[in-house]
């Protein structure tokens, strides 16, 4: 019976989505250090599938996490490493 059990439980589609997960639980959450200064601490992120205009497919956004400003620039969506750098030096200097 046992293996008539696991075979099932095994083919069945509805038990294999909603079977739960057995893992250890995550640590406790860390939050980010305070920045003491302008651009100590940056992000930046990518918005793509936005609407194409003379050729630029996607939003480079920089926010500065001590002063929360926050910067837009259009950019080709395969856009290359040299290319990005040359931006954000562009838009903070």
């Amino acid at each position: 019976m046992r293996e008539d059990i696991e075979h099932y439980v095994y083919t069945c589609v509805k038990c294999q989505s909603i079977k739960s997960i057995h893992k250890k639980k995550f640590g406790l959450y860390k939050p980010l250090p305070i920045p003491s200064s302008s651009l100590e601490n940056v992000s930046m992120d990518f918005m793509t599938g936005l609407l194409e205009w003379e050729g630029m497919g996607a939003n480079f956004v920089v926010v500065d996490r001590f002063s929360k400003l926050i910067k837009f620039a259009l950019t080709q969506i395969n856009a290359i490493v040299a290319g990005m750098v040359k931006l954000f030096f562009n838009m903070w200097v």
